[in-house]
Parts: C-alpha cells; sequence; structure tokens
C-alpha cells in the first residue's frame, strides 16, 4: 500500500509538507503543492480520512515512548518532556512500557500533537515505519542512525566515548575495559567505535577479551565487571557505557577487594543522579537528556507551527566531569 513517505520521497519533500498539503493548510508554495498532487497522482495513494479526521480536532498531547533499563534515564526524560510541554501548553501521556498495545492506544488517541521516542524505540525502524504510515510527527531522541524523513537529537557519542577513553589513557592507563550497552542500539556503536579510536590514536592494541556488552543495567555492570577482573589480565580501568553499569562495577570491584580508585578507575557515561551518590563518585560524559526531551517537544511543536522542509539533526554539546573514581594509574 502506498504511503504518505512513499509520495513525499517522489515529490521530493518531507512527509510533513505532504500531510499539509492534503490537509488544505495554507502558506505551501504552489510549485510544491503541485509537485506533491503529481507524485500523489502518479502513485495513486488514497488519503487516510480516519487519520485526517483525529488531527483535525486541537492538538494538545505529546507521547513519550520510554521503554529503557535504567530507571535513571527513564526519569530524566519524563521530566525534559513535562517541562517541554508545561512551557508550550501541552498535555504529556507516557507510555512505559511500550508495546503494540501502547501502539493502537497512541493510534485512536486524538489531539496527539506528535510522538518523543527514546532508546531502543529511536532506532527501532519497523516502529518508525508506522508512525510515518499514520502520519504521525515525532522526534527521535539519543539516537545517531539517520532514517529519512525523521528527525533526531542527541550528543556526538563517538567524540564523548574517545574524550572520556583519553581521559584514562592520559592518566596512564595502558588496561582499558571497556562495558558497551546493547550492541544494536546506534549510540553504543558509536561509543565502542570512539574507545577504539582513543586506543588506536595512542598506539594501544586492541584487546577485545576487553570488551563486553552489558544492557544498561546496574546488574549487568556488575556481571561484566567480576569476570573483567577474575581474567588474568585484569584491567586497570573500566569505562562502562552508562552509570548504572559503572556503579555495578564499583559493586563487583568492593565484593573482590580491590579498591576505587586506588587499584582500579572507573568511569561511566550520562552524569546521571547515581553518578554523584555512589562512592568513589563517577567521573563520567555529561549530558543533557532532559534537555533533548525538552527540546524535542519543542521541535515538535515547531513541526506543527513550520512551513515545510525538515529540521536537521540537532547534536548538543557534552563535557567530561572529573570525579573521585578515576586517578593515575597505579
Amino acid at each position: 500500500m502506498t504511503t504518505i513517505i512513499d509520495v513525499a520521497k517522489r515529490a521530493g519533500v518531507s512527509f510533513k509538507t505532504v500531510s499539509r498539503v492534503f490537509s488544505g493548510e495554507q502558506g505551501v508554495r504552489p510549485a510544491t503543492k503541485e509537485k506533491v498532487l503529481k507524485a500523489a497522482r502518479e502513485l495513486d495513494y488514497k488519503v487516510n480520512t480516519s487519520a485526517r479526521s483525529l488531527r483535525s480536532k486541537r492538538q494538545h498531547l505529546v507521547a513519550l515512548l520510554v521503554n529503557n533499563p535504567s530507571r535513571n534515564y527513564s526519569d530524566d526524560v519524563q521530566f525534559g518532556a513535562m517541562i517541554g510541554c508545561q512551557n508550550a501548553g501541552f498535555n504529556l501521556i507516557v507510555e512505559n512500557p511500550f508495546d503494540e498495545e501502547s501502539l493502537a492506544r497512541l493510534g485512536n488517541q486524538s489531539g496527539i500533537l506528535g510522538v518523543v521516542l527514546t532508546p531502543p524505540q529511536s532506532d527501532d525502524v519497523a516502529l518508525i515505519k508506522k508512525l510515518q504510515a499514520a502520519e504521525i510527527p515525532f522526534v527521535r531522541v539519543g539516537t545517531e542512525m539517520d532514517i529519512d524523513n525523521s528527525i533526531r537529537i542527541g550528543i556526538d557519542d563517538r567524540q564523548a566515548a574517545f574524550d572520556l577513553t583519553q581521559h584514562l589513557i592520559g592518566l596512564g592507563h595502558r588496561s582499558v575495559a571497556f562495558i558497551n550497552g546493547p550492541p544494536t542500539l546506534s549510540i553504543c556503536q558509536r561509543r565502542k567505535q570512539g574507545y577504539f579510536d582513543a586506543l588506536d590514536a595512542a598506539n594501544i592494541p586492541i584487546d577485545r577479551k576487553l570488551v563486553a556488552s552489558g544492557d544498561f543495567t546496574y546488574a549487568s555492570g556488575r556481571v561484566h565487571a567480576e569476570t573483567l577482573l577474575n581474567s588474568a589480565r585484569r584491567p586497570t580501568a573500566i569505562f562502562a557505557s552508562n552509570d548504572e553499569m559503572a556503579a555495578g562495577c564499583l559493586a563487583a570491584a568492593y565484593k573482590l577487594n580491590i579498591r576505587v580508585p586506588d587499584q582500579l578507575s572507573v568511569v561511566g557515561f550520562d552524569d546521571s543522579p547515581i553518578a554523584r551518590v555512589v562512592y568513589p563518585s563517577l567521573t563520567t560524559i555529561h549530558q543533557s537528556t532532559r534537555e533533548m526531551a525538552q527540546r524535542a517537544v519543542e521541535i515538535l511543536d515547531h513541526l506543527n507551527k513550520a512551513d515545510e522542509g525538515n529540521i536537521e539533526p540537532v547534536v548538543l554539546p557534552h563535557r567530561l566531569i572529573f570525579r573521585e573514581s578515576s586517578q593515575k594509574a597505579p
């Protein structure tokens, strides 16, 4: 079945522009409108009247899709989206966890302005295609995967991981382990590449035995850290791809009577609240998850009011936060 995305590709415009043409909104240039209508005729596109009737009502709801094992991350994005909605006069609905039933409820919900997708949904191509087919605007948070006719917002995860690994190398560490998140996520692929880049830049051979994949939970960080710290070639530093896994690494070190940071440096990622309350406090990468979610709501508001055209990916700055958990290699 032909969708609005097919029409957008044929006409060479955004799917939002196509939606505006079929909704009869003002402000679309005549030449652009003609291109869209011509593409629709060529593809025999049929307007989704049921979806149109829903959107013809006053749009005042933003849906936040959350299905992340990290409680700190989920709380941060929810808070940021809530602030964005308060500023714009919208209401926020949260689906956590998100599943097929959630998608069905979303499709039947009137007044939807748009959807904020968080990892892993922000990399879920099948879900994104369903939202596009239903002509529901969305913004993808915390991803670097490029998908046609979609808007993403995040940081440069590869550079951030490079900076954090380089920090450990600068402290004299030559055996740096890396506990990544789910390898299917684009940000995890980028973070691993940044880790490799830093090792390569320092002429340190990559040891695949020092690389593990967790799932962003405290438990997975603890399990992988125990394995690494019980190995014959025990690392002097561990870079965990989020703060919860890094906290798990601290617990593993305590269990094995390994002092942090005297005998082992541990660093995390995100600068979530747990990074500041554990002991020793975590050296980490600060990224404003709350700001990402807030900006995502602002982008949805802009899309609802904008004339036409795509919004470029939004890349926010990151910074290294140096705390007690890292010091010079023993």
